[in-house]
Formats: structure tokens, sequence, C-alpha cells
């Protein structure tokens, strides 16, 4: 824990799970505790208060989930590669949220966590008020780039030029987390596609669709396996609203009721982000609301927090 903890909250070690203990109940922030609660955010584990000896005691529930530090000490080098921009783009979602202190977040790669299977990061955020603790965006990203390229000198893959290039990017100052994910991103092939520019939908948003090969229909599956929709409709809604979708997702609340639509023109398929609430990913980059954007075959598509691949 960073210092200015100190003699304020400590870390209690005899638990399976992840717990912290206030030394002074008046530190607790309870209306950032109500905020972040309400908060759709996969990201941010969700924490849970009890009263211990008297004392404040902040639980999560992190036994079922993998720190970041034993997940890239134990993957391979395109795995780390995924679970570094999961991470950067998981600190770029919580940065905008703007009402949280970066420095009421635990970020030892130790204590931030991996949901095995899906690469998506769980980060711990302490409800606390402590005068004068304050961390600004370039202080808290600093710490975790360093401690990123410290943690890829250990396992001993800098010599690979595509860690190479993820460490360069790392270490350049003048990067922000998002330029750093964008260039993790850009290491991934890409789907070459036909340029011919065609009219866009005017319903579907004002950027230009690129035509792509005919597909008479397409499916999207989730990581995990729990859903697989297939879509041959013009258009085809996913959310969480059962009433006025086509493609349930049930069991999460990170998904808009209407969250994004599958839009099929000329042959091509798209999609579109319905102003959800936790956005639409393509290839692991958040899309605008009302723009489509083409999807095709291996496309990695992300809705909130849940992962699909299209299949097409």
């Amino acid at each position: 824990m960073d210092e200015y903890f100190a003699d304020k909250l400590t870390e209690i070690q005899d638990t399976e799970d992840t717990a912290y203990l206030l030394e002074n109940n008046e530190i607790f922030y309870d209306v950032g505790y109500k905020v972040m609660q309400n908060q759709e955010n996969a990201n941010l584990l969700r924490c849970h208060r009890i009263k211990y000896n008297g004392k404040i005691k902040l639980i999560y529930f992190t036994r079922e989930y993998t720190s970041l530090e034993d997940y890239i000490a134990s993957s391979d080098m395109d795995t780390i590669l995924n679970a570094i921009r999961s991470l950067l783009e998981a600190l770029i979602q919580i940065e905008n949220l703007g009402f949280l202190n970066m420095a009421c977040i635990d970020n030892r790669l130790s204590h931030i966590y991996v949901e095995s299977g899906t690469n998506n990061v769980k980060i711990i955020y302490l409800p606390v008020n402590i005068t004068g603790v304050h961390k600004n965006k370039n202080e808290f990203d600093n710490e975790i780039k360093a401690q990123l390229v410290q943690k890829i000198e250990r396992i001993g893959m800098m010599d690979h030029p595509k860690m190479r290039q993820v460490i360069d990017a790392l270490e350049d100052g003048t990067l922000k987390l998002h330029d750093i994910s964008t260039r993790i991103q850009a290491e991934k092939p890409v789907m070459h596609r036909n340029t011919k520019n065609t009219s866009a939908d005017p319903n579907i948003g004002q950027k230009k669709i690129v035509d792509m090969p005919d597909m008479n229909q397409i499916s999207i599956q989730s990581i995990d396996g729990q859903f697989h929709f297939v879509v041959c409709e013009n258009e085809f809604l996913i959310g969480k609203s059962r009433e006025r979708v086509q493609g349930v997702i049930t069991g999460n609340n990170a998904v808009s009721r209407v969250h994004c639509k599958i839009v099929r023109q000329n042959g091509s398929y798209f999609v579109v982000d319905m102003g959800s609430s936790n956005g639409t990913y393509v290839n692991g980059k958040r899309i605008q609301p009302n723009v489509p954007e083409p999807i095709s075959d291996r496309s990695q598509l992300r809705i909130a927090n849940a992962e699909f691949i299209v299949r097409g």
C-alpha cells in the first residue's frame, strides 16, 4: 500500500479474499462508497463493508480470480499482451468516471485481478477520504507503467519484437494509457476489406460504410459459451431487455436494456452502439454511439464486459 495509508488502513492477510481494516472509521467515504456501488462498471470489484471489532472492514471477493502479477508470470506472450491491453482499457474507463480519487486504487499488480477465460480485469477501489491525499492521472499512470515494465523484465520476454514495442511504449513518458492500448491493439492481425465507400444508412449514423465480402448470416458467440446469436436479419438488437431485443444477455447488469444492434447493409455487417452506459467495443476499441462499425469473421466484440467473437 502507498505510504500515506500507513496507520490509517491495514491490509488483512488471514483471508482467501482481499480485505482492509480502517484504523479510523472517520476516513470511510460514505458518498464515494454509494456512488461506486451504483456504477455498472465491470472493472471495479464490488466492495463489501462490515464491522469488525468496532472498526470498518472492507472486503473484496478475489479468491475466484488470479492476480495480474501471477497471470503475467504464467501466460504466453499473446495472452500477456491481451491482459495488459485489458488493464489499460479498464483504467481508462475508471479514469473517465471522474469522481474517483486515483490515489484510492490499489494499483499493485498483485492486487489487480484477472478473470480466467475472459481476460476481464478487476480493480480494487478503496472508498476512503484522507485529507491531502490525492494522486493525479500522470502520477498514477506512470506507476502502472513502471510496474508492467519491471514485471516483463522479470519473466524474460524483453527480446521479443512485439513485447519490445510494448515496453518502448510503456517507457515513453509522452504516451497516455489510451495510446499504449491502441499500439497493443495495432499488433493484432486485421481483416483486409474493400475500401469502396457507399452512403451510410441515415438511421444508423453519418459514418461512411465500407463494402465487405457478402455474408448471408453471421453468428456472435460469447467467449464463455453462454450466449450464441445467429444474425441473418437486417437489424438485430442485443441487450438485456427480453421485450425489446432479439439477442438477450441475461444475468449481467453492466449490459444496457438495448445495448447495441447488428446491421446488415449491402451484404456487409456492422455493429452500432445504442448509447449504452458501458460501451460497445470492436477489437478492443470503444466505438462511438450511433455510428456503424464494420465487423467480419473473427472480429472481437465486447458488449460492456461480455466478450464475443464474430463468425461468418
